[in-house]
């Protein structure tokens, strides 16, 4: 390798990135010193620069040599009077982050602040820092990591997304619902974060584990000024919280927005929707959560088919009559118990006639 090397500086071909090379070959293989060869880069004309020593930490912390990345700064240092700058300390701290060493990014955190200061273009370093104190299994990680949050935020710096994803994860994980709306108020409303899909649904379950029905809505209206747009699962996690809450007007605008842009609800809530707005008398959103089950052949079809015939008999019993002739007619199997039920309403209106019609097609299929 190194006849190349010499072979190309005297064709004064060699460059920073050649050295890149040479650094990320020598890391891969125990035992050898990628420092020793950034040490020797003047033999072929090379400046010993930061961006060369950045190159260097780059190259060792992606083949998992951490240690020997930090060791690298104080040599380069000495031998070479070169001084790490912001990258370098981002480099180390993205080596802690995939090490998942939580008290090492701190030492590293602490020597990058004596060294150059905080610096708030600098968000790499500090997203990897909290990242990695965040993600650790220590029982403090969550307290420590939201204690350097507002160091930082003292000296107006700011770490990324990354971090505030996996911290409105673990604040959601361990039940700190309110830490979690403050840090969604504190990246969203203040430091102008625009939230992905995961971070709002992440928001949508935690609001409505707390019975926020109106701000899940709000959620939803965020979404789409932000160019979010909800999907199925999100829709059908909104619908749910709606429903158990018993926010069936909400629920049902939910509803039609979802079907319109052909989101279709899930079983679960296809049932549950059906049976409370048939238990609410709201025949009309009953008919119409049934008529997007039927014509997109959502279950629980024969369950629903034989909810809907058994509710609308009483108050709507043409309705009922129709809907359940086109079941028949659809192959959804009507219970005898709900045709003997409807037989009752007819024969009191004197439409028994009704019955036996349904009945001869009911047992023809």
């Amino acid at each position: 390798m190194w006849d190349t090397v010499a072979s190309m500086h005297s064709q004064r071909l060699l460059s920073l990135a050649t050295f890149a090379s040479v650094f990320s070959s020598m890391a891969t293989c125990p035992g050898s010193s990628p420092l020793k060869a950034f040490v020797n880069m003047p033999r072929y004309g090379m400046e010993r620069d930061t961006p060369a020593l950045n190159s260097l930490l780059s190259a060792l912390c992606r083949a998992n040599r951490l240690d020997d990345a930090r060791a690298a700064i104080p040599v380069a240092r000495a031998e070479a009077g070169t001084r790490p700058d912001a990258d370098s300390y981002a480099i180390l701290l993205e080596g802690c982050e995939a090490a998942a060493d939580p008290l090492v990014a701190c030492e590293v955190f602490g020597e990058m602040v004596r060294a150059i200061g905080f610096d708030p273009a600098n968000v790499p370093a500090y997203d990897s820092f909290l990242t990695t104190l965040v993600s650790s299994d220590s029982a403090t990680a969550l307290r420590e990591a939201m204690e350097y949050l507002g160091l930082l935020s003292r000296h107006r710096c700011s770490p990324g997304e990354k971090f505030f994803r996996a911290a409105l994860a673990a604040h959601l994980e361990a039940r700190e619902f309110h830490g979690a709306m403050v840090l969604w108020n504190d990246f969203v409303g203040h430091r102008g974060l625009i939230p992905d899909m995961e971070m709002y649904n992440t928001m949508i379950m935690l609001q409505g584990s707390l019975g926020h029905a109106e701000v899940i809505v709000e959620y939803l209206d965020d979404m789409a000024f932000n160019g979010v747009f909800p999907n199925t699962n999100t829709y059908n996690v909104v619908l749910q919280y709606l429903l158990k809450g018993r926010k069936l007007r909400e629920a049902a605008a939910i509803f039609s927005e979802m079907v319109k842009n052909e989101c279709w609800p899930n079983e679960a809530n296809c049932s549950l929707a059906l049976r409370m707005f048939l238990d609410t008398r709201d025949w009309e959103m009953g008919m119409k959560v049934w008529n997007c089950m039927v014509e997109n052949s959502l279950p629980p079809l024969e369950e629903g088919a034989n909810m809907l015939v058994s509710k609308l008999k009483d108050d709507r019993l043409p309705e009922a009559c129709k809907f359940a002739e086109d079941m028949i007619d659809r192959g959804i199997k009507l219970s005898s118990s709900t045709l003997s039920k409807l037989k009752q309403s007819l024969q009191r209106v004197k439409k028994g006639e009704i019955h036996d019609h349904l009945l001869r097609k009911w047992k023809a299929h």
